[in-house]
């Protein structure tokens, strides 16, 4: 056994040597320079998938390193991202993102989906498009991944499915969108009803707002069914000060994240937040996107 003198003076670097190399959390990459300085999202013993609309990605010559430097920031072990302009951009963020990939949805148009992973904790286990031959009420397909998270000997797998919904506010648009959800509904239930896995999380810029009267509200399909489906981002509706679309006068909740009930039974106190770069990083709008990042953390490990 070491004499005490000489196990007080290494036991400090032990337990540093611990933290750096055990924690799942730590990034090492320092390749680009720290001009953002957001607080954490994620933790230790907890799921974190955030939705974020990176506007026209990329929107400036400094819109990957930013996003680099967000998204080790935030700490959030998935991203749901969309508008995604760049497939050299998209992996310009992962390789220098060091303990995350990247996945980018394979259809035509430019402005793609995607996610950005954490790769020691999640795996791909499959991954297909919805709705293809529907592009009118999907101008751009549903991108739907069956994924599995794992911590230790505990872990947790669920179909992930990133929409963009059309955009505009005319009335055409918007029934684009009710008819959407319609059929997203519609293929979520009876995928339940055929007793496959039950979990289902979908995330992604939605384009319209949770609280419109009835004759305007394109989620009823989900929202009249509250034992089966629920919208983690609903407590914020009608909000003055928690929304997600920041451009020009027009600010309001348009980005959602919804889950089955499987998933809200199974788990307790999922926290979910806004996360308002904007209010931090005063060129976020001018470099990086018009939308602020919606996340959730679920108590999974």
């Amino acid at each position: 056994m070491l004499p005490p003198r000489i196990l007080g003076k290494i036991l400090p670097l032990l337990l540093l040597f611990f933290f750096l190399f055990c924690n799942k959390r730590v990034n090492n990459d320092t390749t680009t320079p720290d001009r953002i300085s957001i607080p954490a999202f994620g933790l230790q013993n907890t799921l974190e998938i955030a939705s974020w609309n990176i506007e026209q990605f990329p929107k400036s010559n400094q819109t990957a390193s930013d996003v680099v430097e967000i998204i080790r920031d935030l700490d959030i072990d998935l991203f749901a991202v969309q508008e995604i302009g760049s497939q050299s951009a998209f992996n310009s963020v992962t390789n220098q993102l060091e303990g995350y990939a990247g996945f980018l949805a394979d259809f035509s148009g430019n402005l793609k989906t995607g996610i950005f992973y954490r790769e020691s904790l999640i795996s791909i286990i499959g991954d297909t498009l919805l709705f293809q031959n529907d592009s009118y009420n999907f101008p751009r397909p549903p991108l739907m991944l069956f994924l599995e998270a794992q911590q230790g000997t505990q872990s947790f797998d669920f179909y992930l499915i990133v929409i963009h919904l059309k955009a505009y506010a005319d009335q055409e648009s918007e029934n684009r969108r009710r008819e959407a959800i319609r059929q997203m509904e519609l293929f979520i239930s009876n995928r339940l009803q055929q007793s496959g896995d039950p979990d289902y999380i979908i995330a992604g810029d939605w384009n319209d707002l949770l609280d419109d009267s009835v004759p305007d509200n394109v989620f009823l399909p989900f929202l009249n069914q509250p034992q089966a489906y629920t919208f983690l981002t609903l407590p914020f509706a009608g909000s003055l000060t928690e929304y997600t679309y920041i451009g020009g006068n027009f600010q309001s909740l348009i980005d959602h994240i919804m889950i089955t009930a499987s998933i809200d039974s199974a788990y307790d106190n999922i926290v979910t937040q806004i996360i308002k770069i904007d209010q931090i990083y005063n060129q976020y709008e001018t470099e990086v996107s018009d939308h602020r990042p919606v996340a959730a953390r679920i108590p999974a490990f």
